[in-house]
């Protein structure tokens, strides 16, 4: 698996988390990130947890775990701050305090960050990972360390199995394809196409595969949406101008990483095929 479908695997495994599952999942984090100085913390007693969801009592970094998918702008605010002043009352000697969420925090929520809760606390750097950068932390570790993150086990690639495709004319009809893989299948291509067709379809199926890496942000705005498909329909239609055309479908449940056991998802199929009477 390339790197960009193993990022998105992982951001999808992350947005699937809620509440304590988010919270252990980035203790895991903090224990690969950090294996001789990252404690968990957990609530306990009338105190709860100090403000603190886990910490390197060396480095003097403490984290905030909170699974913010849809919520309220003022809610989110109020618990970063709550967190963030009750951490700074409890603790000595904080240096990095690091709020950890699978969102990714709109606009306003980091204008408060930067713009009300920095310049109140010029000597603590404050961080906020959000769901690119927490799934590009990840990504960059090694297969296991993934899996024991992630909580998955990976399976090697399965054996042959045959995929319908359908042909795709504009980008509403890929759309539904791209918008829900988590990685994609080398594609197939006339064998014989030129140079020029070559990088035309590299290029092509490139710009597929970065509409899909980015269409959970895209599909939060419906004219986002069918600005993605315009573009789509563009390129399908310059691919047309050269007498090709492609053919696209998906498999679900399909392995997308080497290993005993599964962690499946669904992977999209691209078929560029030469039409009668082409170039």
């Amino acid at each position: 698996m390339d790197q960009n479908s193993l990022r998105k695997l992982v951001e999808g495994q992350l947005l699937r988390l809620e509440g304590s599952a988010f919270q252990d999942c980035m203790d895991r984090l903090g224990l690969e990130l950090h294996p001789d100085d990252y404690q968990p913390v957990r609530a306990a007693g009338p105190k709860g947890d100090t403000k603190n969801d886990g910490y390197c009592p060396k480095a003097r970094v403490f984290f905030a775990a909170h699974a913010t998918r849809g919520e309220r702008l003022d809610k989110t605010k109020a618990k970063i701050r709550g967190d963030l002043e009750g951490c700074l009352k409890e603790h000595r000697d904080v240096r990095v305090w690091r709020f950890l969420t699978n969102d990714t925090l709109p606009g306003e929520v980091d204008q408060f960050i930067d713009n009300d809760l920095r310049p109140l606390y010029p000597n603590v750097t404050v961080e906020v990972w959000g769901l690119k950068t927490l799934a590009s932390e990840v990504s960059k570790l090694n297969r296991q360390q993934i899996d024991r993150i992630i909580d998955v086990v990976t399976v090697d690639e399965p054996e042959f199995e045959v995929v319908f495709l359908s042909h795709a004319k504009t980008g509403r009809d890929l759309w539904p394809i791209l918008s829900v893989c988590h990685g994609w299948l080398p594609h197939a291509e006339p064998d014989d196409c030129t140079d020029e067709e070559q990088d035309l379809i590299d290029d092509a199926v490139q710009t597929f595969q970065d509409w899909s890496e980015i269409s959970l942000d895209v599909e939060s705005s419906r004219s986002s949406v069918r600005d993605a498909q315009r573009s789509i329909t563009a390129i399908l239609d310059d691919l047309a101008e050269r007498g090709l055309s492609l053919y696209a479908g998906s498999k679900d449940d399909y392995p997308l990483v080497g290993g005993p056991s599964p962690y499946l998802g669904t992977v999209a199929i691209f078929k560029i095929v030469r039409l009668a009477g082409g170039k």
